[in-house]
């Protein structure tokens, strides 16, 4: 029985694709219309079989446009989309599905689907965006490359656009740490943007990352599918970070949309006081929306006042998984080291897929040692800043790995009655 239920739930999925790519693939179709058809019917599939006044009430437009969408959706060849992702090695995950990213899901706005190359978390990660200038100059290609190894080698994943400039060192700088990175496409799988890039593309999916996008495989670069990008980057991310940006920037776009929709923090690189390309870095630290910040210490900070947020989109993610949500359609080609149920014992950096020398899995070695340590305890044991030690602790209770005890300090969340 088990097997039948698993297979029908698999069918289900599958067809709830095809159903919200046949909607999907209309011209005049995107995002915001496909939620209100699965918040008007409950599905995509059903949508496909409700009467063109009741697509027209949903959609609020006049019923004889209603009758050409669903005449389109009907005959729109959606079969042929999802092998044409496939073929690129992508998947497509849909809103509601258990590897849709959590904090993604819990702001405004987000795609209804995704397609997917390599590995998503979809638990809230412990995530920074670092956009900027595609003209970036020398100074501003080393901030971002500095930025993004000093978080990544904390376990910060790094997100950005995959664009010229400021992007791609983000993307470059966290993959030579080891990190993990997310590259947020405006373009279809089939047609990635700027073209160069492809082999960065590949590599950041190699080493254990993805790119995503919201667009079909054959969308190509228009300049209105970049503000539609900026806005999965915020999503993605706890803080926003600019470096390098002019006074009319989309990076500066991206943050604003961080702050303004999200609730999240953006903050801003200092260039040099005569830098055109900065101005806009200034101008927003000076107006008080963006902190400055100058190095990963920062940022820390900022992140470490990000853990009702991230209570929030897990709390909100488990309680979409209660309620019933999607398997993935396919098997992860690219799947991370999953996250260990509480057991008898706490678990390994290994089991948590940290690796032996990073930040969490020095703290979890001391708080282990010392059996129960608040931030002041770990600083004297390690002999580290308070901010670095904040990412660290913040990171190994979103793993499940630590708890804070009655007084506030960490111990080991498996711990009963004593330590081990």
């Amino acid at each position: 029985m088990h097997d039948h239920a698993d297979l029908a739930s698999q069918t289900d999925q599958q067809a709830e694709v095809r159903a919200a790519l046949s909607f999907l693939l209309i011209e005049g179709v995107g995002s915001g219309r496909l939620r209100r058809l699965r918040e008007a019917f409950g599905s995509w599939c059903a949508a496909l079989r409700e009467s063109p006044e009741s697509v027209a009430e949903a959609l609020r437009c006049d019923p004889s446009h209603a009758a050409r969408v669903l005449v389109d959706a009907r005959g729109a060849k959606a079969d042929e989309e999802i092998a044409a992702v496939a073929a690129h090695g992508a998947r497509i995950v849909l809103s509601g599905d258990s590897e849709y990213p959590a904090l993604l899901a819990a702001g405004v706005d987000a795609p209804e689907l995704l397609a997917v190359r390599g590995a998503l978390d979809s638990p809230p990660e412990l995530a920074v965006a670092i956009v900027g200038s595609r003209r970036a100059s020398a100074y501003g290609r080393m901030q971002a490359a500095r930025l993004a190894v000093e978080l990544a080698e904390r376990s910060v994943t790094i997100v950005s656009g995959g664009a010229r400039g400021i992007d791609a060192e983000a993307h470059r700088g966290a993959m030579r740490a080891g990190g993990r990175t997310i590259a947020v496409l405006a373009t279809g799988v089939a047609r990635p943007y700027p073209p160069e890039h492809e082999e960065l593309f590949d590599a950041i999916v190699a080493a254990g990352g993805a790119t995503i996008t919201e667009q079909p495989s054959f969308i190509a670069a228009r300049p209105e599918l970049f503000p539609r990008r900026n806005r999965i980057i915020a999503g993605l991310s706890l803080v926003t970070v600019v470096v390098e940006a002019a006074n009319r920037s989309g990076a500066l776009l991206t943050a604003r949309l961080a702050v303004d929709d999200y609730g999240r923090d953006a903050a801003c690189v200092p260039g040099p006081v005569d830098s055109v390309s900065s101005q806009g870095c200034h101008r927003a630290i000076r107006e008080g929306w963006a902190q400055l910040v100058t190095g990963a210490d920062d940022v820390c900070e900022m992140l470490a006042e990000s853990r009702s947020i991230l209570e929030g989109a897990a709390e909100r993610q488990r309680s979409s998984l209660r309620a019933g949500a999607r398997p993935p359609l396919v098997e992860r080609k690219h799947p991370r080291t999953p996250r260990p149920a509480p057991a008898p014992a706490a678990p390994s950096t290994a089991d948590m897929g940290l690796p032996p020398d990073s930040d969490a899995a020095s703290v979890l070695g001391a708080i282990r040692e010392l059996r129960s340590a608040g931030l002041d305890e770990l600083e004297r044991a390690l002999g580290w800043e308070v901010p670095r030690l904040a990412a660290a602790t913040l990171l190994l209770e979103m793993r499940g790995a630590v708890r804070r005890g009655a007084e506030g300090a960490f111990e080991l969340s498996a711990v009963r009655g004593g330590a081990r």
